[in-house]
């Protein structure tokens, strides 16, 4: 017995988007009448086609979905659904035109909706779908205006990955930087600096002040190398233990908003991410302790993340929303003080909006600054390593050839 996807609209108004199974489409349209429902659309659920590819020579193809994967297909869907197909074809164009390794979580979606479940639900149960996303598409699907949120739920996963990219990007050549420079002195104390001692041994010649200093550092370096060593795979696997561990992590996330330029960075980035979800939460028709509750649990900062949460807590309680995020919740104050104006004039979701473009703006800024500060910083801490190995070098080839070294 065929299936065939409708969108109906019941007595109270509300549009819903749903798929029945019966012998004919005429006999579908007469069972929903039956139902109380007025069908404003319906089309079969047709069968796969024999020549779907089902094979690629490339093995990225085979992939698992990703989330830039969920932004194309959501945009995808969007555009057909303003075009008047219905979700489960639109599901199954979607499904055709993914990569190989993309199908099974799209044929699943479908077929949990074909058993009777939601959009809604079919998206839950796999978690690539933000908890955003699938609130977002709640709201559409009560609203009958489903393909409007979902063009704004790729465009919250595509801003939302542009802000991880900038906050990593800004971290990362400090991070490769200050790696690179370890590994060189590493090198250096352990290859360079040994052989430059025999060397000087063999001339017999009395070592300058300098060069004596980084013979020094050597020997110690490389009687301690064990010990060292230890403890840093000791340090590297204690710190990703209480990283992972809540408590800790809360205490770590909280240390991390308070450091020095970092620091900013961070604050920055936590605060663009609740102002632009916070926003299009509201903007879309979820209720402030729904859109709270999803906002807890997009912030990777466990702290802002508890603030979020005691801030639910007490606007369920009667507050407002700017009075518990004041109490230290790491966000810009210029943001706390325009979520007061904007709960007092009704225009939250606007005021939301502007402070998204508006810390955007400032985080790009910082994000420069901060590589602008550290590239400069980090070349001299390396060129300062490599400079005095060879002085140290130079002054004893000097000293050994008889000249007196100034």
């Amino acid at each position: 017995m065929p299936f065939f996807s409708y969108t109906a609209r019941d007595r109270a108004g509300q549009q819903a988007v749903d798929s029945i199974e019966s012998n004919s489409q005429d006999a579908a349209v007469m069972a929903l009448r039956q139902q109380g429902l007025l069908v404003l659309q319906i089309s079969e659920v047709k069968a796969a086609k024999s020549d779907e590819s089902t094979f690629s020579l490339n093995p990225l193809d085979y992939r698992s979905i990703r989330l830039f994967d969920v932004e194309h297909a959501f945009h995808q869907i969007a555009v057909m659904l303003r075009s008047g197909i219905s979700l489960l074809d639109a599901l199954e164009m979607t499904r055709k035109h993914a990569r190989l390794g993309t199908r099974v979580v799209w044929k699943r979606i479908e077929e949990r909706i074909q058993q009777g479940g939601t959009f809604t639900d079919a998206l839950s149960e796999h978690p690539i779908f933000t908890n955003l996303t699938i609130q977002l598409v709640r709201v559409g699907e009560q609203t009958g205006h489903l393909h409007i949120v979902m063009d704004q739920a790729a465009d919250e996963m595509i801003s939302s990955r542009k802000l991880k990219k900038k906050v990593v990007g800004a971290l990362k050549y400090p991070a490769f930087t200050l790696l690179f420079a370890i590994g060189l002195v590493v090198f250096m104390l352990t290859s360079i600096v040994p052989e430059i001692k025999k060397l000087l041994k063999i001339m017999g010649k009395p070592m300058p002040p300098i060069t004596q200093a980084l013979i020094d550092i050597s020997d110690w370096f490389q009687a301690n190398v064990v010990f060292m060593s230890v403890f840093a795979v000791v340090f590297t696997v204690s710190f990703i233990v209480f990283y992972n561990w809540k408590p800790s992590r809360w205490w770590m996330d909280r240390i991390a908003l308070k450091i020095p330029v970092f620091g900013h960075v961070f604050r920055l980035g936590g605060t663009v991410l609740f102002c632009r979800a916070m926003g299009l939460l509201l903007r879309s028709g979820v209720l402030i302790d729904q859109a709270l509750k999803t906002m807890e649990q997009l912030h990777g900062n466990k702290y802002m993340a508890s603030r979020v949460a005691y801030a639910r807590k007490k606007v369920l309680e009667g507050s407002s929303l700017a009075e518990p995020l004041e109490k230290k919740s790491g966000y810009m104050e210029l943001v706390l003080m325009m979520i007061k104006v904007g709960e007092n004039s009704g225009t939250l979701d606007e005021m939301l909006e502007e402070m998204t473009t508006y810390h955007d703006e400032l985080l790009q800024q910082a994000i420069d600054r901060l590589t602008g500060m550290i590239a400069p910083a980090m070349t001299v801490l390396v060129g300062g390593i490599v400079g005095f190995v060879y002085a140290a070098f130079l002054v004893a080839m000097f000293s050994a050839a008889g000249g007196s070294p100034s």
